[in-house]
């Protein structure tokens, strides 16, 4: 399997003359048009949606929001055994996740907020403003309440259902601000996203090891507090001195938020929950359920809709994050300017491009779009194991092709010249199954250090290039090692730089009228070779 310029440039082409002109809505219009449909469905007996989960191909929704993330901050306490992944810890990790995916959508049901995604150890959720002049503190309000709800049911679930086996805690980010709604998925595999600032703010303020609620400028502002412009100075809103609507004070002195009988409220959740356990439509989190197996590549036969817990897939793959920089500016220019139906388009073109190039050219397996940013599998081998050295090598042409693609991408698409892409690559025992409350609801999951690490790796790329992990680097042809410095970085990779490293057939150019797109930050230089095992 290979990346071929002719072949990527035929298919960004077909995508772009295919590509929905994109309907472009304010929230406030959407409404009554979702509201319609929804009576539609209840008299036909139909199941129903929330707003904006499911949108349609080719519509967009501007709308204000308040973004809320909840990260689990001690997670890795639960997937490893002494400082090592073996089954045991990921079948742990697992049911982890499984509890307060479930807790998280059960306390969603009760509240204002609707679920966004559910990614390793983050919740993505969002409160839709209904007015039209902002988010209001009401609204506002609405999203505490929400994280009010979730902690005491996660806190009541752990305790009821788990015997206090998991003590997680939680770091949460919040913003408000207007953002682009558009959906990827179909069927059972429905991929909401908010695009625009809020959102990636609420995500970054989730990220740490602190646990708290950590809550943005705009936040602030809208709720008549000190602002701060740096996010280590966020402070918890335990710790302020926050009066909203909506907003009351226990018998400790520290608010509270949502319903007024928290009790009943939270025992009526676990007592439906019980009642799915005793009549067996939901597992018993004491008794360890997970069964895992080996899967033949290529990933990219993996189907979804086939996984459960008792279905579950755990191997030795490679994690790839691909994410596009400087995109969320480039959505916020555009709902400023009035561009954004050429902004989404572009979007709709580059994600299934990037799709392509991982499940088409190189058998791997998306896992998910998060916003502008693809999450993906890749392995090489047998039925039995995985050649770990063949992995990172494909991992590797992948990124490459991923680069190269990008690079079409923006030479046919035009205006994207502010647009970066940084890739993250890392290999690792990962498990990789289907979770959470029960039926279509329930969400893909592929959790592992290789998963966390290669996202950190993009991270620590900053505007371009692709960085490897530690375990990839330590089993990846010696040759790679011209393309990457001791620390597994390198600026720029495109795919003709790898397939010259590894000796394999560069791509075949389709046209000399196509001039080459991706044009590296630096020539490429000898790096310092790493040992391979």
């Amino acid at each position: 399997m290979a990346w071929n310029e002719a072949t990527a440039l035929a298919r960004i082409n077909k995508l772009k003359g295919e590509v929905p002109d994109f309907n472009v809505q304010r929230f406030e219009e959407y409404q009554r048009l979702y509201q319609a449909d929804m009576a539609m469905r209840v008299a036909k007996e139909q199941p129903t949606t929330p707003p904006l989960f499911s949108l349609p191909r080719g519509k967009a929704v501007v709308v204000d929001t308040v973004q809320i993330y909840i990260a689990i901050t001690n997670y890795d306490e639960f997937r490893l055994d002494e400082g090592r992944e073996t089954e045991a810890s990921h079948e742990r990790a697992m049911r982890l996740l499984h509890l307060y995916y479930s807790a998280a959508d059960r306390a969603i049901e009760a509240s204002a907020a609707q679920r966004v995604d559910f990614h390793n150890g983050r919740v993505h959720a969002v409160v839709l403003e209904r007015g039209k002049q902002g988010v209001s503190r009401d609204t506002l309000a609405q999203a505490l309440a929400f994280v009010d709800d979730f902690k005491r049911v996660a806190d009541a679930a752990n305790r009821e259902l788990a015997r206090s086996e998991f003590n997680a805690e939680f770091r949460i980010g919040i913003d408000v601000g207007t953002c682009v709604a558009i959906n990827n998925g179909t069927g059972c595999e429905q991929e909401p996203m908010f695009l625009g600032s809020a959102a990636n703010h609420a995500a970054k303020l989730a990220f740490g090891k602190e646990a708290g609620v950590y809550v943005s400028d705009r936040v602030r502002a809208l709720l008549n507090l000190q602002e701060f412009g740096v996010i280590s100075e966020f402070i918890s809103l335990a710790d302020s001195d926050i009066t909203v609507n909506s907003a009351r004070q226990d018998a400790n002195g520290n608010l509270v938020f949502g319903v007024q009988d928290r009790q009943a409220y939270t025992q009526d959740v676990l007592a439906n929950w019980k009642e799915e356990v005793r009549r067996g439509e939901f597992p018993d989190f004491t008794d360890p359920n997970f069964s895992f197996s080996h899967r033949e590549p290529p990933l990219r036969e993996i189907d979804y809709a086939e996984l459960s817990p008792s279905r579950s897939i755990r191997m030795p793959l490679v994690s790839m994050y691909a994410d596009l920089s400087g995109y969320t500016d480039y959505i916020d220019e555009a709902v400023a300017s009035g561009g954004i139906r050429e902004a989404v388009r572009a979007l709709h073109v580059i994600r299934q491009e990037f799709q392509n190039v991982v499940e088409k050219d190189f058998g791997g397996r998306k896992v998910r779009f998060i916003g502008d940013c693809i999450h993906a599998l890749i392995a090489e081998g047998t039925r039995t194991e995985t050649d770990e050295r063949k992995s990172v090598s494909s991992a590797a042409q992948c990124a490459g092709g991923l680069h190269s693609s990008f690079g079409l991408c923006k030479s046919l698409l035009g205006n994207l010249d502010n647009l970066g892409l940084a890739i993250g690559v890392e290999l690792g025992p990962t498990p990789v199954s289907r979770i959470g409350i029960r039926g279509d609801r329930s969400v893909r999951v592929a959790s592992s250090i290789a998963t966390t690490r290669s996202e950190q790796m993009q991270r620590d790329c900053e505007d371009n290039g692709v960085k490897f992990g530690p375990r990839a680097l330590s089993v990846a042809p010696m040759a790679l090692g011209d393309l990457l410095y001791e620390d597994g970085y390198t600026a720029s990779m495109d795919y003709d730089e790898v397939a010259a490293c590894l000796s394999i057939a560069p791509a075949q150019v389709a046209s000399p009228n196509y001039a080459r797109a991706h044009v590296p930050s630096q020539s490429p230089q000898p790096r310092a070779h790493f040992k391979s095992e």
